[in-house]
């Protein structure tokens, strides 16, 4: 079983009109951007961390990784990329600080005037690589349930999810109890078929 919890950074790319928060711990970090439409808001991606405890493989470690708001902003005063860095720190049954994955996110802005259009939003990412950790083969996977969605103005949603599934990793000694009951069924299925009689030719 694992314990641990994820971390998070936002890449500040020095973006007109942008701010990026991170946590110097990783627990959270906060994407905005634009220049808000009076009465209006940023728009933001907002990533809070989740702690689990003693999770077998096929659960989720975290389920909703950001929180991804569409503010009405002025045209052409929002970023259209950002970039997000997924970490782990385990804590159980050993200490270990994983690179997780990558995101990258692109947002086409949308006219607002007259009427709200809906932006654009689409999410991709690395897949997480398999690790060794503490006698287990562990596979870490991200669900997102789709890499392009509209959001409409003033709109928030939740995307992103985490699964972990692992097995153990076999000794040595049982490659070679293996190896060994292979070969022994190997000769044994020799010496029957040479202690077999000849079968005459049918006429």
């Amino acid at each position: 079983m694992l314990s641990g919890h994820t971390t998070g950074s936002f890449t500040d790319l020095s973006e007109a009109n942008t701010t990026v928060t991170n946590a110097g711990d990783g627990s959270f970090a906060v994407f905005k951007t634009g220049v808000p439409a009076p009465g209006s808001f940023q728009s933001s991606i907002v990533f809070t961390n989740a702690t689990f405890t003693n999770v077998t493989s096929g659960d989720p470690i975290q389920v909703g990784l950001f929180t991804i708001t569409n503010g009405t902003t002025l045209i052409g005063s929002g970023a259209h990329y950002a970039t997000f860095n997924l970490g782990l720190e385990l804590g159980s049954p050993s200490l270990a600080t994983l690179m997780l994955s990558q995101f990258n996110f692109t947002i086409d802005h949308t006219v607002n005037s007259p009427g709200l259009v809906p932006d654009q939003f689409a999410v991709s990412f690395t897949p997480p690589a398999p690790v060794l950790f503490a006698g287990y083969d562990v596979n870490f996977s991200i669900l997102m349930d789709s890499a392009t969605f509209d959001l409409a103005e003033g709109a928030s949603v939740v995307k992103g999810a985490v699964y972990v599934s692992f097995s153990p990793v076999p000794e040595p000694s049982t490659y070679a109890i293996c190896g060994a009951a292979l070969l022994g069924g190997l000769v044994l299925y020799r010496r029957l078929r040479s202690n077999r009689p000849a079968r005459g030719l049918a006429a």
